[in-house]
Parts: C-alpha cells; structure tokens; sequence
C-alpha cells in the first residue's frame, strides 16, 4: 500500500496533495494513514512530499533547460518565494545557485530523469495556422526527431526567431496501437495572430477541439511506458473516451534534434 501512495505522490506532485485525498485513495482514515506511513517512511508524509517535489526540481533543473519559474509550477508551488525557501530548506542552496554551479551535471546518468503528471487537464484548442515539416517515424525513436533539422534550418534560412513561435509534434497515430512507423509532422505555431511569412507548400491548419493534457519529462526510450501510464489514467481514473483525430506533443521550445532526452512535453489527446 505504502509503495502504491508513493507512486502516487510521484505522479501527482503539480497537484495539491493533502492526506485526505491519499486516505481516499488508500480507503484508509486519514488519521491511520498517517500514521501507517510516518511508521513506513520514519517522517510525516508532508515532509516526505516535499522532498520528493525539491529532488524532482533538481533533477529538472540539471537535465533541463527549462526556466526555474516553469519547473516551480511542475512541483506544486504556485510562486517564486515559497519554491526558493522550500528549495534551499532540503538543498541548503537557492534554485538558481543550483543550477549555475552545475550540481550533477557530471551525474546526469545516474539522475532518473523522468517527471510524469498524472494531472489530467481538459481544454478547447482552436485551430490554428502552422507551418508543417510531414515525415515518417516511430515517435518512441530518437530518430523521428531528425524533421526538427529541418525546422531550426529553415527558420535560420528565414531570419525567424525561435521565440515567436510554439512548437507541436503531430501525431496522426497511436504507436502503442499501431506499432512501427507512422505520420509524425513537426508544426511551427506563430505566438501571434499574424501572416506567415513562408511558401504556401509549408501552411497549413492544425485541427482544434476537445483535448485531455499531460505532461511528462523524460528519455526518449521511456515514452512508451509513459504513454500507456497515460491512457491507462485517462480511461479509467478521468473517465474520459478518446475521440478521432491527431494528437500533440507541444514542446516549450525548439527540439533538441541531436539530444531529445529531457524535453517536456505536453501530450494533447483528443477526446469525446
């Protein structure tokens, strides 16, 4: 029971996670739960999920390049206060001091890398102008982000900057259904409503409508099992049914084609 409620805190951590909704969880009251686990762990499980969220935001701030401000959310802190004290009350240093002095930078490999949120969202996406780059790949390789070449070229070829625009990956199939190679397009978003500046050939229209997000962080080689952890919680813990059409990987900036380990993703699925 105890290791299910850590998995359970692992995958929830940008939640408010309260011992009432792990005794609702468990079954268990949450004055016995509490008591189970402190007797399991050797500490109060506030103290333990707090941990938990600083080693996460460790690890993301040595295999990532995303901005402190991004990963305090991924954690469950809602400002930069309250993460920065939490931080240095279990590092004994400040987020940013963390990530200049490059901490396990000559560690990456034994970090475990992987952030997984188990936090279903449900939101309208509009359609919206992109330009693609098709092409044919497994999605669980690194080799399907060889297209994303392609991008950061023809947006240095164009005198683009990378910050005006977002980034999806669209997935025209379900490789845990399908397994092999299948469509996978990179689309360039523009932040701003305006005209694309490129040939024809290239625009096009994303499809909105009702989609469920996720988010996880991880090796490319570990995209499988998140993805089914995934399906598996949007159908039976968010009682949601898939709908038809392409799913996305938007990423929070340009793919790393030549590294795409530890990129974060939110996974846009579509839904009835």
């Amino acid at each position: 029971m105890v290791k299910e409620l850590l998995t359970y805190i692992s995958r929830h951590l940008d939640e408010d996670i309260t011992l009432e909704a792990l005794a609702r969880h468990t079954g268990y009251s949450p004055f016995h739960l509490h008591r189970k686990i402190k007797d399991e762990l050797g500490e109060p499980v506030g103290d333990f999920i707090k941990k938990q969220r600083i080693q996460t935001a460790a690890d993301l701030l040595s295999l990532t390049d995303l901005p402190a401000g991004e990963i305090k959310y991924l954690v469950g802190y809602s400002n930069d206060s309250s993460f920065s004290k939490a931080f240095k009350s279990v590092m004994e240093i400040s987020p940013r001091q963390f990530r200049s002095e490059g901490k396990f930078r000559g560690k990456l490999s034994s970090l475990p890398g992987s952030y997984l949120s188990l936090n279903c969202e449900v939101r309208n996406l509009h359609t919206q102008e992109a330009i693609i780059f098709p092409s044919i790949g497994d999605y669980f390789s690194k080799s399907v982000y060889n297209v994303w070449k392609d991008v950061k070229e023809f947006i240095e070829h164009e005198k683009l900057n990378e910050e005006d625009f977002d980034f999806y990956a669209v997935l025209h199939a379900c490789q845990n259904v399908t397994p092999g190679p299948g469509r996978y397009d990179a689309a360039i978003v523009p932040k701003k409503p305006n005209k694309l500046n490129a040939s024809k050939f290239f625009r096009t229209y994303l499809p909105g409508g009702k989609y469920a997000r996720y988010k996880f962080c991880c090796k490319v080689d570990q995209y499988r099992e998140n993805t089914l952890l995934i399906n598996k919680h949007l159908v039976e813990e968010a009682c949601l049914k898939h709908s038809t059409g392409v799913s996305y990987f938007k990423f929070q900036a340009l793919p790393n084609y030549q590294n795409p380990d530890n990129t974060l993703i939110e996974w846009m699925i579509p839904i009835k």
